[in-house]
């Protein structure tokens, strides 16, 4: 009975053993697809909801399911309008992508949104639907690339201050504007300034620029490196393998007179091989570039940390798989060696 329960374990294990591998795999492939229009489609791609076709978006939500994953919205040129309610409480939305051709969000569409902090509305938009982004606590700034659109029932009510921004080629009305920031009670700044100029695009520019001219400036120094060691220290390598294997046998901490476990020689006589070896090396820097490069070509592929993650489950599961194997060869032998006796 017993051997039976641990060959039962066992192909419990090895069945997660495999289902591992595709679980993690889905993080960075399609999830799910359908339509939320009658010529709109949606697909889920990881954490992104892509939203594709022309027209309106119908009300409701019907990635609805997969609330918990989505973090980034896309409408794709086309697409019009955001459905009732299409992502009510979303909690782990960051960002949305309106397109170029959006022209309403409809009623708390975006309704309990925390993570939005900011939105980007094209030159073709015109009504804020009731409560649309209410509660969306973390939204700071709203810019508009076309005139002033229509401002329903507390559409951008977060209970903070909210900075709207319009284009100096699109003036909205003075009185519109004054109305407007009376009708929120002065938690709305109406103020002239473009998406492209703030400090969020800046400083995403600039964090791309960073890490471009970095990846740069690293390949120059590496290739100058390379070509000036091959050039100036030819036999340099040999020089290095002998300072990194025979510290093992030295010792490191232990007085200059006593002597090597491992050679008979006097301590004079080791003083002396330690500085004909350090002799040769002169720049200590160029030693442990030339142990980069080597490590980067023996391995010049690195594993991303799910995979290795997979990796660790995967050894621990054949592990567990010889262990149990280990205890029903046991338990079956014991029980063999019993049927003996009585016989």
């Amino acid at each position: 009975m017993k051997k039976h329960i641990f060959v039962n374990l066992l192909a419990v294990v090895l069945l997660l053993l495999t289902m591992a591998p595709a679980a993690f795999a889905l993080e960075d492939k399609h999830i799910a697809d359908g339509e939320c229009g009658e010529n709109l489609k949606w697909s889920l791609d990881g954490y992104t909801l892509t939203i594709s076709g022309s027209g309106e978006m119908m009300d409701g939500c019907p990635w609805i399911e997969h609330m918990d994953r989505i973090e980034h919205v896309v409408l794709k040129d086309g697409v019009t309008t955001v459905g009732k309610e299409a992502f009510y409480k979303f909690d782990r939305l960051e960002t949305i992508d309106f397109g170029d051709s959006l022209v309403e969000i409809g009623k708390r569409a975006f309704y309990g949104c925390e993570d939005l902090d900011y939105i980007h509305l094209p030159a073709t938009f015109r009504t804020f639907g009731a409560e649309a982004f209410r509660e969306c606590t973390n939204l700071k700034y709203v810019y508009c690339d076309g005139g002033m659109p229509r401002f329903n029932d507390s559409c951008l009510w977060t209970g903070e201050y909210i900075s709207v921004f319009y284009r100096g080629n699109n003036v909205w009305p003075a009185d519109a504007v004054q109305t407007l920031v009376h009708n929120f009670g002065g938690r709305l700044g109406i103020m002239m300034g473009s998406f492209e100029d703030s400090d969020l695009v800046n400083n995403f520019e600039n964090q791309q620029k960073e890490t471009e001219e970095t990846e740069e400036t690293e390949a120059e120094t590496t290739e100058a490196t390379t070509e000036a060691t091959e050039e100036t220290v030819p036999e340099t390598t040999e020089a290095v393998v002998i300072m990194v294997t025979e510290p093992e046998t030295l010792p490191t901490t232990a007085p200059t007179e006593a002597p090597t476990e491992a050679t008979t020689q006097p301590t004079e006589t080791t003083a002396a091989v330690t500085e004909e070896t350090t002799a040769p090396i002169t720049e200590p820097e160029t030693t442990f570039d030339l142990e980069l490069e080597e490590t980067e070509a023996a391995e010049p592929v690195e594993l991303p940390e799910s995979k290795s993650w997979i990796g660790m489950v995967l050894i621990i599961g054949v592990l567990v798989f010889v262990l149990l194997g280990v205890l029903i060869f046991k338990l079956s032998s014991r029980k063999g060696g019993r049927y003996r006796r009585r016989k």
